[in-house]
């Protein structure tokens, strides 16, 4: 029973995880078609703009803890950070932002902390809700503020690393890498219900062998439970000039999908560079970023 419902949580915290980045991404797309999401000074003023794209009840500008849990835990419950110590952009990340970073409620019951960034570039009406997010810093409870407020259960991070606010790992260019290959195992995405891997399913046609073995799926939830992210094609080659500083040697995984085969994402060799596509049930390397 205990197993029960533990499964039963994990995926309800999964599904709602999935709507509130839908909805994120969403709402700051549509931002971008209406020529609304930039040119803010501060996070104040992209909030006021945010709201008339994305049901926000509450907004906390002088305590995030105010619409917020009043602390949260990392993956392995090592650190705890206070929701009251997270006030500027330099409590959620490395940017030199110079913005505060305000609670926000929403009308569904999600919670976050947020912070722009006033000098976020001009998007192309044609940018990606993944694309349109990136203006931002956020730490979001897809749970309110009901326990257990940790990371990669009910609290997610975008842009963002409230736990460690130096690098931590190997700082390259704008990058911050994980200091060495990153321990991950596979998941099983048959049924459709992991947000890892949404295309190799048994429904989509994926190969058994691939989706029940999914370790490029694996790789991803690892990075992610580490409030970091698995690089894409053109992150993990920027990184290419530093293998021997990094000591990355092998293939690598990329979080590029190769979009002609639902059973295949990218990898890339270091130290020589070559990029190649492979099924997803392969045990490659990992390295995180943020």
């Amino acid at each position: 029973m205990p197993a029960l419902m533990t499964n039963w949580q994990e995926r309800a915290f999964s599904t709602a995880k999935e709507v509130f980045d839908r909805r994120l991404q969403e709402a700051t797309r549509q931002m971008n078609i209406n020529e609304a999401l930039t040119g803010y000074t501060t996070t104040e003023t992209f909030v006021e703009g945010l709201k008339k794209y994305l049901k926000i009840s509450q907004v906390c500008d002088t305590d995030p803890s105010g619409c917020f849990a009043p602390a949260i835990t990392n993956s392995d419950g090592s650190e705890t950070v206070e929701a009251k110590d997270l006030k500027n952009s330099s409590n959620l990340n490395e940017g030199n932002w110079n913005t505060k970073a305000l609670g926000i409620g929403l009308i569904n019951g999600y919670t976050a902390i947020l912070s722009y960034n006033p000098d976020c570039p001009a998007l192309d009406i044609s940018a990606t809700g993944t694309q349109t997010t990136s203006c931002m810093s956020l730490v979001y409870d897809i749970n309110g503020k009901a326990k257990p407020n940790k990371l990669g259960k009910d609290i997610y991070t975008l842009n963002a690393n409230p736990f460690n606010n130096s690098c931590g790992g190997i700082k390259i260019g704008s990058l911050c890498v994980s200091s060495s290959d990153v321990s991950y195992s596979s998941i099983n995405t048959c049924d459709g219900t992991s947000e890892y891997d949404k295309s190799c399913t048994t429904a989509n046609g994926c190969g058994s062998s691939y989706c029940t073995n999914n370790y490029w799926a694996g790789a991803k939830k690892a990075c992610a439970e580490q409030g970091m992210h698995l690089p894409d094609n053109d992150e993990l080659n920027a990184l290419v000039p530093y293998a021997s500083e990094l000591a990355m040697s092998g293939w690598f995984w990329s979080s590029s999908e190769y979009t002609t085969s639902i059973n295949n994402a990218w990898v890339q060799f270091f130290p020589g560079g070559t990029q190649f596509n492979l099924t997803k049930h392969h045990n490659d390397g990992v390295r995180c970023v943020r």
